[in-house]
């Protein structure tokens, strides 16, 4: 160990010209930058992989070629590791053929630095100690040039557009660097995993909740899918109108108040409005709340006791642990930088996109790359809910095809420019309310013939009914949860008719 502690006391101090290799390899192998670095560990490294193979076992994807200082040994070990997973024995003469034809072949010394690096190393050694070093000294070096690469970004972004882009890219590059090399971190054996499945359902059987996810604030629903689970993937696609925002936001508003009053199925909620301003959320929000009308709200038409209960209501959404980004056009990338730093900051435990089609790939194409872009976007809101290990609510649009049909319930082929929503989601749910086709079909008639009059007759019947329908569950069943929505506060409630009189706010 004592020469694991030289060895890091000279990465600390390395640089300084270039550094000559054993063997009498030239100078031309490294480069001359003086940066953090180790060539002695790097050397003692593959030596000790090369007398024993099994060592690689050890690093467990820890250590990536990109990581070495010197490109000779990054070629030396993406090779080593080539030939050891092929089950071919790696040592000085294999290693030799591998890197034929590469730029380091026609090198006089590279048979002999190999057999010295092999030569030098014992039999005995700590290999995730020296892979430590190489892995601090990488760091090291990404940083500094991070660091040089955000003076210069920093310098060009004269608007506030440009440098919140700038302070995207780094954060999502800080990220990246915090998360290279920790393969081992994510090999677990089934205890751990199993515990906290059995957690989870002890806690729901100790509360009679039968939840053990995020609540979703609906009580058929929740028995259904025991709430909103870890590191799910939730899509909820509806046609314009149906009220999948509105949806959204009742679930983000029960969660939120449930974490507030300390309820076990709560949780913190980040919200993404791409389509809404943070004025207008709040605005769905405080007419849901307060049971007021969206449009009383707007034209001020209320009376002493309506601004009562709006101001009631304001104090109690003031509290709710429930943060906004109404910034238009995000990327998807730019979208996992800020949940992560909301997930830092308030710990955030559900998170929730308005929506979909609204956000960027990392590189806008044409129409023809839009599916491909989708694609992109609904991958990397898979991978948020995994990073952060919350669940992720994504909304969606349907294409027309659903307009088109005689039956109106949208299915999981109508979801629009799918690409892999679909594949990459958990769960998918769509709205359907057939009051709003019916109405739409009646429209001003004021015929009194049977047709009609049988028209009249089930919109009447279905009037306020909402039919929510899980059509993918990973992790459970599928089937239809029904609801009722009220279209004046724009607010989903139970469905049970005493529960929707009683209780405007969640149902």
């Amino acid at each position: 160990m004592g020469d694991v502690l030289a060895l890091k006391k000279e990465s600390a101090a390395a640089g300084g010209g270039a550094v000559a290799l054993a063997a009498g390899a030239g100078a031309v192998l490294v480069p001359t930058v003086q940066v953090p670095h180790s060539v002695a560990a790097e050397q003692a490294l593959l030596g000790l992989l090369m007398v024993n193979n099994k060592l690689l076992d050890e690093l467990q994807g820890s250590l990536l070629a990109e990581q070495f200082y010197v490109p000779l040994h990054a070629a030396i070990f993406d090779g080593l590791e080539k030939l050891i997973n092929r089950g071919r024995e790696a040592n000085p003469i294999t290693l030799r053929e591998t890197l034929r034809g590469t730029p380091y072949d026609d090198e006089q010394s590279l048979l002999g630095h190999l057999t010295g690096m092999f030569e030098n190393a014992g039999l005995g050694g700590d290999v995730k100690a020296l892979a430590e070093v190489i892995h601090t000294t990488y760091l090291q070096r990404q940083l500094m040039g991070l660091g040089d690469s955000l003076r210069a970004q920093a310098g060009t972004a004269h608007r506030a557009e440009e440098a919140q882009q700038v302070l995207d890219a780094v954060s999502g590059e800080l990220f990246r660097l915090a998360e290279t090399g920790r393969g081992s971190t994510t090999l677990r054996g089934l205890r751990e995993p199993l515990i906290e499945v059995i957690n989870r359902a002890e806690q729901a059987r100790r509360d009679g909740s039968g939840i053990t996810g995020v609540s979703t604030g609906y009580i058929d629903m929740d028995a259904l899918l025991g709430g909103f689970q870890k590191s799910d993937l939730i899509i909820l696609a509806a046609r314009p109108s149906m009220g999948k925002t509105s949806l959204a936001v009742n679930w983000a508003q029960n969660a939120a108040a449930r974490m507030l009053s300390g309820g076990s199925n709560g949780a913190s909620v980040g919200f993404f409005s791409l389509e809404m301003s943070a004025d207008q959320l709040a605005s769905r929000l405080l007419a849901s709340a307060a049971g007021i009308s969206s449009h009383q709200l707007t034209n001020g038409h209320l009376t002493d006791a309506d601004f009562r209960r709006l101001t009631e209501a304001a104090g109690q959404l003031a509290e709710l642990p429930m943060y906004i980004d109404d910034t238009p056009q995000l990327t998807v990338n730019a979208l996992r930088a800020r949940a992560r730093r909301m997930k830092r900051l308030y710990g955030i435990g559900l998170l929730v996109v308005d929506y979909l089609q609204l956000m960027r790939g990392s590189s806008r194409g044409s129409d023809e790359n839009r599916v491909q872009e989708v694609s992109e976007i609904s991958q990397g809101l898979k991978t948020v809910a995994r990073e952060l290990n919350i669940p992720v609510i994504a909304l969606s649009q349907l294409s027309r095809a659903v307009e088109s049909r005689d039956n109106k319930r949208p299915q999981l082929s109508d979801l629009r420019e799918s690409g892999s929503i679909e594949q990459d989601a958990d769960m998918v749910m769509f709205i359907y309310r057939e009051e709003y086709y019916l109405s739409r079909q009646l429209g001003s008639e004021e015929s009194m013939d049977e047709k009609t009059m049988k028209m009249k007759e089930k919109l009447e019947n279905v009037r306020g009914k909402a039919e929510i329908l899980i059509s993918k569950n990973r992790k459970g069943p599928t089937g239809v949860v029904n609801l009722m929505f009220h279209p004046e506060t724009t607010t989903f409630h139970n469905f049970a008719k005493q529960a929707y009189a009683d209780d405007r706010i969640t149902g």
